[in-house]
């Protein structure tokens, strides 16, 4: 897989990869890894056949007022927000996965944090991919002019 679909642009899954490796995400759509992660996103059936969503950190003990939801397009702002409480590994069945558009929400995230992405050390981002970011982005231009600003 290449860096770039046409030049000057960043695949979505780049995006996706750089976000997951720069907050430490792993997702897991293989069922033998539900009861080994932080964070479990899956489908149940109500008794009279309703599509119910869960979002639980354990699926022993699931709060119905808290873990489950009735639209499929509430699961990706709570992804979210498990990953801001600090859930890393997740069990996101592969139905769901798609449904709740985890991949687009990676991609919102990505940009809310392309800024300390650019900066970490720790990931395998080519200079090429930094440049293209600093100038999608906007952040060359306000490090120049904060320089070139004096105080008097």
């Amino acid at each position: 897989m290449g860096s770039y679909a046409r030049e000057g642009h960043m695949l979505d899954e780049r995006m996706i990869e750089l976000v997951k490796n720069h907050l430490g995400l792993e997702i897991s759509q293989n069922f033998n890894d539900f009861d080994n992660v932080d964070c479990m996103i899956y489908n149940e059936s109500s008794a009279d056949g309703y599509d119910l969503w869960v979002v639980t950190n354990d699926s022993r003990h699931v709060n119905i007022c808290e873990n489950v939801y009735y639209y499929a397009n509430d699961l990706a702002n709570a992804f979210e927000e498990q990953v801001r409480w600090g859930d890393q590994t997740f069990y996101i069945d592969e139905y769901v996965f798609e449904e709740a558009y985890i991949d687009d929400k990676l991609i919102e995230m990505f940009s809310e944090k392309v800024e300390d992405i650019i900066v970490n050390e720790e990931l395998d981002i080519t200079l090429e991919e930094i440049n293209y970011l600093k100038e999608e982005y906007g952040f060359g231009e306000e490090t120049e002019e904060a320089e070139s600003t004096e105080v008097v």
